[in-house]
């Protein structure tokens, strides 16, 4: 009768652990939709994080819909780049076994601090160099380098067609094109007119096929 008496206790403690623990373990199938504060669009690829299970969890899809089971007391983080954060903890006195909600995402902005971009690796170098750098002491030395001939002149070299010339050059292709189009193109190297002025010329002696040097 003593020992029935002694673990009787325990009995009824273990029984309340279970009761508790099955409470605690209650399991709940949240579901919601996740949209934009200000234009209520919905927001695909947000984050839905179970911060109590080791950040387990879900994102939304291009519905801005989501779904995962969580258990009573867990504590939901909303979370996407750009927006504000949000938590949501499931309460434990829900009547079903399900939970729905809408979360409005508000725009979070991020002030970054303003970054120098040099050329250099360290300020140092950066001073040496604007202190050594000479400059023109006017306007017009400014132009007179920029005008430079030379410099023109190794630029327009270089200069590839712009739109006009190149629209200007095709339009030329085509007009030849359609001049010479059902017939054989004018070749001056076949003309028998011209082969016969040109002997004539050579043998009246009126022109030269040797390069002849004269001694002044």
């Amino acid at each position: 009768m003593i020992k029935k008496l002694f673990f009787l206790p325990i009995l009824l403690l273990v029984i309340i652990h279970s009761s508790s623990t099955a409470q605690e373990k209650k399991l709940v199938q949240f579901s919601g939709i996740v949209i934009h504060a200000d234009s209520l669009e919905p927001l695909p690829f947000v984050n839905v994080i179970n911060i109590s299970r080791n950040y387990k969890g879900t994102y939304t899809d291009m519905r801005g819909f989501f779904s995962l089971v969580v258990s009573v007391g867990d504590t939901i983080q909303i979370s996407s780049l750009g927006y504000k954060k949000q938590e949501l903890i499931i309460p434990k006195d829900l009547v079903n076994n399900s939970l729905s909600a809408i979360f409005k995402l508000k725009i979070d902005a991020i002030d970054l601090p303003m970054v120098y971009i040099f050329p250099y690796a360290t300020i140092e170098q950066f001073k040496q160099a604007f202190i050594k750098l000479r400059l023109p002491d006017d306007d017009l030395m400014i132009a007179q380098k920029n005008l430079d001939a030379a410099t023109m002149m190794a630029l327009s070299s270089a200069m590839t067609w712009d739109g006009t010339q190149n629209t200007r050059y095709y339009f030329q292709q085509q007009s030849e094109k359609l001049y010479w189009r059902g017939q054989q193109r004018y070749n001056p190297l076949l003309d028998v007119v011209k082969i016969n002025q040109f002997m004539r010329l050579l043998n009246d002696g009126k022109i030269s096929l040797k390069n002849e040097k004269t001694d002044e």
